[in-house]
């Protein structure tokens, strides 16, 4: 038997809690699940991670923090954030099912980690005023509405992804998501434009 790895037993647990999570929610989540699942236990689960909503919250954190280190928001490049985004959110569709799941759980104050990532976005506004005091972002348009729409833009395509089928097409099309993306970049940069 090969010796006990705990980085190793760690990430079958995250990655295991990730399919939990982003398929059964918080309530509807079972550790046993994810022990099974991750090849592990039940009790060394709550050791490492205390209860289901501190190991959510983990899990969670984990995968925004993978987020926020694949796509930032760079204040000479603010329309083309939304491409980089979306191309994001559609190869990882689990992590808008965790933000959904967790609001649906969560009231809007008790969210997992609020603080940082509230300084989190407040740094994307920032960016976008950047870009705006550099004449690249009309300045008449609210930097903290800017970073909201180009979130939101990009979350209705993964988040419904039956209403997305209905309006415009497969959302696993490829070609189609080429063509949305393009779409949204182009929006973007009109929209952020001075004139």
């Amino acid at each position: 038997m090969p010796p006990y790895n705990r980085a190793e037993t760690t990430r079958r647990i995250f990655e295991a809690a990730v399919k939990e999570f982003s398929a059964q929610g918080v309530s509807g989540a079972r550790v046993d699940r994810i022990a099974q699942l991750a090849d592990s236990n039940k009790a060394l689960i709550y050791s490492y991670f205390g209860n289901k909503e501190q190991l959510f919250a983990a899990v969670l954190q984990s995968r925004l923090t993978d987020l926020a280190e694949a796509v930032a928001l760079d204040p000479d490049r603010v329309g083309d954030y939304i491409g980089e985004l979306f191309d994001f959110m559609t190869s990882n569709p689990d992590v808008l099912r965790l933000v959904q799941h967790e609001a649906c759980h969560f009231a809007v104050g008790d969210v997992p980690h609020r603080g940082p990532r509230q300084a989190h976005y407040e740094e994307k506004v920032a960016a976008v005023r950047a870009a705006q005091e550099a004449g690249t972002v009309d300045p008449r348009l609210d930097a903290r509405f800017v970073v909201m729409s180009l979130i939101s833009l990009v979350s209705w395509f993964v988040a419904a992804p039956q209403i997305t089928d209905m309006v415009v097409g497969d959302p696993g099309d490829p070609d189609l998501r080429r063509r949305y993306r393009s779409h949204l970049v182009d929006m973007a940069h009109r929209m952020l434009t001075p004139g």
